[in-house]
């Protein structure tokens, strides 16, 4: 399934899942302050499915899309939501912000440098912006360290 056919929302448990999920570009809405029901109204008022580590019969009665996660582990819990939706982790990665999920777009090098560190902005070429906080990206050394987490993250655990 790739990431414009589906949409979630986690609850305060899965905030490192959320941000995961975020980096492979699924649209994941992660508000740690929100209460059980605000967080029922956010998904009964979207086709959001919610993701939840706690008792869904008891905390969100109602809610058709949910999945009730397992694992307690977020490495254990990304490779669980992708088998169980068959989710692509390749197509979409970092299209969304990992801080607030919006989506991040290609900007003129020009544009950043005033905000970027000058090793930096001498360094790379290519900068995108999130269109939501303004946080600015770049494919510097940590993105093949990040690849290569998250690959040993989806791989299944020995045994």
């Amino acid at each position: 399934m790739d990431a414009s056919e589906v949409q979630f929302a986690a609850d305060r448990m899965l905030g490192r899942l959320a941000k995961l999920l975020r980096l492979l570009g699924y649209d994941t809405c992660y508000a740690p302050d929100a209460s059980p029901a605000q967080l029922l109204d956010i998904v009964l008022g979207s086709q959001r499915t919610l993701l939840t580590r706690g008792n869904p019969q008891k905390r969100f009665a109602g809610v058709g899309h949910l999945y009730s996660i397992m694992s307690e582990q977020p490495p254990a819990q990304l490779r669980e939501v992708v088998t169980h939706f068959g989710l692509d982790t390749h197509s979409a990665l970092w299209t969304r912000c990992t801080l607030c999920n919006s989506p991040i777009a290609s900007v003129e090098k020009a544009s950043v440098e005033s905000s970027l560190d000058p090793k930096v902005f001498s360094l790379y070429e290519e900068f995108f912006r999130c269109t939501g906080c303004s946080h600015i990206y770049w494919r510097g050394s940590h993105v093949e360290r990040i690849l290569r987490n998250l690959e040993d993250l989806l791989k299944s655990p020995p045994g």
